[in-house]
């Protein structure tokens, strides 16, 4: 999954939220510049004839460190550096939630080839099986015990029956292509020989944690709570804004009128200044009530996501239960299907009954069979979005790990719980 382009792309905004983190932190720390210049100073004097007498006095060179701070008395740089922090870690989570969805899209169309690689071979052993049928019912006509009616109606069905193939191989490329675009690479370059031809057995239910738990396991809740922490901290700083701001800076310089006297003469400068606002029209006042609108509106967007949250998880469990029930009561239909086959073909080449209780019988057993496939992929469709709406087991590094700031630890299990499907699929196909 890591090849998919929009996920290079999640990643590239998660380096430059990182990024910008670190600028935001910046400014806890002193800056330090080298500073140069060359000055020459030319004074231009009247004469008594009122002409201008220019008078040269050399130039002055200059060169030495300068230091500039802000001291953080209300916590306003802090807070800005907390908020860009927790900005990059609602971006990595971000990137999780997106692998998250791309791993369960690739979970749906591999589940929806395989479910039609088997609906292909059904249909041919149903092909193969109406054959059979069209044998008996040639040889009973050609023994004068049938009509040519048994033998078109049976020619008719197998015609209907090859019918359903384009379907279902047009279905499972078109899933192939997916699965080849999510990976990254052209709809063409899928193997097809990776896709079963059978859909595996639904895996044991997995461990349900406490709801809360949620908040840990899924990326887009970690986001959501993430921008709330985000909004808090910019409350603080829109409030810190609103109180005087200390900064102190200080040069050391070497002067000199010749470069060879450089070392000679030095010039020491330290310089405190103090802004403290007195009107300001309102502007910073207004601030602090839009961040804090800002602040309500995350809360309410993290609660809201955590309440659909708990709606996927208990649709997910509704969609499995409610298919496996039905799974069930077709199995169950279907034996019966089957012996009702077996025993309408003994009546007719007993000669007892019509080929028409035949057909009927087989059609149905035949319309069974696929219903019992699809009935099937939907259940294992349901396992694979509860996984999702749990959040998803375990995922790798991503590439932009290497690239994390100080601050963004809150975001590692999280992170490595990402790739959902990617793991989810392991658990209900094969690798």
């Amino acid at each position: 999954m890591l090849g998919n382009l929009e996920l290079s792309q999640a990643y590239a905004r998660l380096a430059q939220a990182r990024q910008s983190a670190r600028i935001a932190g910046a400014a806890k720390i002193p800056s330090i510049d080298l500073t140069g210049s060359v000055q020459r100073l030319e004074i231009n004097q009247s004469g008594g004839s009122g002409a201008q007498i220019p008078v040269r006095l050399g130039e002055t060179y200059s060169i030495g460190p300068s230091l500039s701070y802000e001291l953080d008395l209300f916590g306003r740089i802090d807070a800005t550096s907390d908020s860009a922090s927790f900005a990059a870690a609602a971006t990595e989570a971000d990137a999780a939630a997106l692998q998250l969805s791309l791993s369960g899209q690739a979970a749906d169309a591999w589940f929806t080839a395989v479910e039609n690689a088997a609906l292909e071979n059904l249909v041919r052993e149903q092909i193969a099986t109406g054959e059979d049928l069209l044998t008996v019912t040639r040889t009973r006509f050609q023994n004068g015990a049938g009509s040519a009616l048994d033998v078109l109606q049976q020619q008719r069905l197998i015609e209907a029956t090859r019918a359903e193939l384009p379907r279902f191989l047009g279905a499972r490329e078109r899933a192939q292509h997916q699965l080849a675009v999510l990976g990254g690479r052209a709809p063409r370059e899928f193997d097809a020989q990776t896709i079963p031809s059978d859909l595996p057995d639904l895996p044991p239910m997995p461990m349900l944690d406490v709801p809360a738990a949620l908040l840990e396991s899924r990326p887009d809740l970690v986001a959501a709570f993430m921008r709330v922490s985000q909004a808090d901290r910019d409350v603080a700083a829109a409030i810190a804004a609103r109180y005087p701001r200390l900064s102190l800076s200080a040069n050391y310089n070497f002067d000199a009128n010749e470069i060879a006297d450089m070392f000679d003469r030095t010039i020491s400068v330290i310089t405190a200044n103090l802004v403290a606002p007195i009107i300001d029209g309102g502007e910073r006042r207004a601030e602090v009530r839009r961040r804090r609108a800002q602040l309500d509106e995350s809360i309410a967007g993290l609660n809201q996501a955590f309440l659909v949250a708990l709606r996927e998880v208990e649709d997910s469990l509704s969609l499995e239960r409610r298919g496996v029930e039905r799974v069930v009561a077709l199995e169950s239909q279907r034996r019966f299907a089957s012996a009702e086959v077996e025993q309408a073909r003994r009546r007719y080449v007993g000669g007892v009954d019509s080929y028409l209780q035949v057909l009927a019988a087989v059609q149905n057993l035949q319309s069974l069979d696929r219903v019992l496939v699809t009935e099937r992929a939907s259940v294992l469709r349901a396992r694979a979005q509860l996984l999702r709406a749990l959040g998803g087991p375990a995922a790798p590094e991503d590439p932009a790990r290497d690239e994390r700031t100080p601050n963004e630890s809150e975001l590692d299990d999280p992170e490595r719980r990402a790739d959902a499907t990617a793991k989810a699929a392991q658990e209900v196909t094969p690798s």
